[in-house]
């Protein structure tokens, strides 16, 4: 068994793999429920973007990660981009093929543009992307804007509001999905391949006929894990 773990911003999603195929899942924000996952291997890969979350599992379950291999990429780019950005880009070359757009809605939403390396030594070539808040940020940012506005389920409607929760609604779609056709537009998507991961990814790729996989980003790991110990 080989275990997977993306850490996240809110929560951990856990992946056990045996022969290349996923057998067992979770999401979790507690650590020890994190531990028992993971009872059954010592072989574990983590993608985090919270170092301080990192730090504390691996506290928890009390033996290190291997760490996820950055010199796998090719950056086109001039800062760090998040481990689980690179390890989707892995995932969506064997998946839908190069090149590809991936969308992941999570807390934030990224929009990541994934080309052929120049060099036989990477697998991928991460491009560059963009950064869009989540549908529960959106939705709480709305809620926080002004004393008469309500809290509202976080839900998208496609249509003109009749109230004031559906106007919210209406305006999450036109901001979200609005944005995230506009980004898709300038990377000239319909040309490429395009693929959505992440808790609310499903629910915007119904918009876009497009591919979804929850959990992408695992398996971007299992490809780095067997790249590094093959």
């Amino acid at each position: 068994m080989i275990g997977i773990i993306d850490i996240g911003n809110t929560t951990n999603h856990c992946g056990l793999f045996d022969n290349g195929s996923l057998v067992k899942e979770k999401r979790t924000n507690k650590p020890w429920e994190v531990k028992e996952f993971f009872d059954v291997t010592k072989r574990l890969l983590c993608i985090s973007v919270v170092p301080e979350r990192k730090k504390l599992i691996e506290e928890f379950i009390g033996f290190n990660f291997v760490p996820f291999p950055l010199e796998l990429i090719q950056l086109d780019y001039y800062s760090n981009p998040g481990e689980d950005r690179l390890a989707n880009g892995l995932a969506a070359k064997k998946t839908v093929g190069l090149p590809v757009i991936v969308v992941d809605a999570g807390s934030a939403i990224t929009i990541d543009l994934f080309g052929s390396p120049s060099d036989s030594k990477f697998i991928v070539k991460f491009e560059g992307g963009a950064i869009m808040p989540g549908l529960v940020s959106y939705f709480s940012s709305v809620s926080n804007a002004g004393n008469l506005l309500p809290a509202v389920k976080p839900e998208l409607l496609d249509k003109l509001g009749k109230n004031t929760e559906e106007c919210i609604n209406f305006g999450a779609f036109g901001s979200l999905v609005g944005g995230i056709k506009e980004i898709l537009r300038i990377l000239d998507y319909k040309n490429k391949n395009l693929i959505f991961t992440g808790g609310d990814g499903e629910i915007f790729s119904k918009y876009f006929k497009a591919h979804y996989n929850s959990s992408l980003t695992l398996y971007g790991g299992l490809i780095a894990y067997n790249e590094i110990t093959s």
